[in-house]
């Protein structure tokens, strides 16, 4: 049976699992809401910028000027949008996770434990005040809307000088319809936007879950530092992958953009062995105990024969420490991944990945590309074509 905090552990890698889902959802929002401006933009230039051919004439000079205010105005509205997306997942995301992790400790400890929550103003200031690879989210979101808008006018601007037509102008912000737009300037965009999501809802659960921890310190004994999460671990991470700290203390996620290491803490098995008893446990342990003694199972503490009271208890204490237990040594992800339920495999990988991770014996490495970014069905058929035959499935019908 897998101790406590095994059990603890196992169901905060999951949930960081899930977590990750929720941050591909909002990459998905934000890009949609991006993506809606840019035919206003293209249809913008179209209009204003159908004489620029004649290069760099007054007329023109004026006709940019009320081209840039009117994709300022378009794109901002956007990135506003943007924003209060952000705010609003991640105070959400600060408030429900510190009563995630409660509710997780009370359902795997075998005690009863009085645990407190952080208070609103720290949770708050996560989202708020706590910076992220430098900067507090607002910040961020100034900062990714102002280098989007620069780099969109300043595209405009070289096309007009140049005497470019609208249509080339507009390619060359936002791609073309073959390559979906991945040509286009904006795509930087998207990749900035989905990097700095992935990293703020990192940040903010790591932190969220730290209050926590913070707050009940005296239940934990330290925390460790998991990188499981990393299909391509960066060195930073790959340093600190199971190296333990202090609660509160030492490195917190994101180390990095894209981070997706988090740290677990350690459940206290001295402490929490000296705590009432749930009532499941102390039948457990009846049982256990009266077998170990040679007599029937008493239906509670106050049935044991006179004298084994004290005796009980002490034994009591040892078990809940031994089932209390530590996390798992240093683990991968690959490894981690293949002695979950395999529902919970098909769910975070997909079905035809997680076929081609069981049958197909495919690296989890394998699924990305060099940047961490998700290769697509096709992408992976055309490079491992042996691994679809492996798990019954003919690389040509994702080509």
């Amino acid at each position: 049976m897998a101790t406590v905090n095994e059990e603890f552990f196992d169901a905060l890698v999951r949930h960081q699992v899930f977590l990750l889902r929720l941050s591909q959802g909002m990459q998905k929002s934000i890009e949609r809401i991006l993506d809606e401006t840019e035919a206003d933009i293209v249809s913008q230039i179209a209009r204003r910028a159908k004489r620029f051919p004649d290069g760099p004439t007054t007329q023109n000079f004026i006709r940019l000027r009320l081209l840039e205010r009117s994709i300022r105005t378009t794109r901002l509205r956007a990135w506003d949008e943007v924003t209060d997306l952000w705010v609003k997942e991640m105070r959400e995301l600060a408030k429900t996770e510190p009563a995630f992790v409660q509710g997780l400790l009370h359902t795997v400890a075998p005690v009863v434990l009085d645990t407190i929550l952080p208070g609103s103003p720290l949770l708050e200031a996560l989202v708020n005040a706590r910076p992220y690879q430098g900067k507090v989210l607002k910040d961020w979101a100034k900062g990714v809307a102002q280098t989007d808008l620069d780099r969109i006018l300043g595209s405009v601007r070289i096309g007009m000088v140049q005497g470019e037509s609208a249509s080339q102008i507009s390619r060359r912000i936002v791609g073309t319809t073959r390559t979906s737009g991945r040509n286009g300037l904006t795509e930087i965009t998207r990749r900035n936007a989905n990097a700095i999501t992935r990293t703020i809802i990192n940040g903010v659960a790591n932190s969220a879950r730290d209050a926590f921890f913070v707050a009940n310190t005296d239940l934990f004994s330290e925390e460790v530092y998991v990188a499981t999460l990393d299909s391509r671990t960066t060195p930073v991470c790959r340093a600190n992958d199971g190296k333990r700290f202090p609660v509160g203390k030492g490195p917190k996620p994101p180390l990095h953009f894209s981070c997706r290491s988090l740290r677990v803490a350690v459940i206290n098995g001295k402490v929490i062995g000296d705590r009432p008893l749930k009532a499941v446990t102390e039948r457990q342990l009846l049982r256990e105990y009266a077998k170990k003694n040679g007599f029937g199972t008493p239906s509670g503490r106050s049935g044991l024969p006179y004298g084994h009271k004290g005796s009980f208890d002490e034994f009591a204490r040892r078990r809940v420490r031994e089932m209390t237990g530590t996390v798992p040594a240093e683990v991968n992800f690959q490894q981690w991944l293949t002695r979950q339920p395999r529902p919970f495999i098909d769910d975070t990988l997909g079905p035809t990945r997680s076929k081609l991770f069981r049958e197909g014996k495919l690296q989890l490495d394998k699924f990305v590309n060099r940047q961490g970014d998700e290769l697509n069905l096709k992408q992976l058929a055309q490079r491992h074509k042996e691994a679809f035959r492996s798990a019954g499935l003919d690389p040509e019908d994702f080509l």
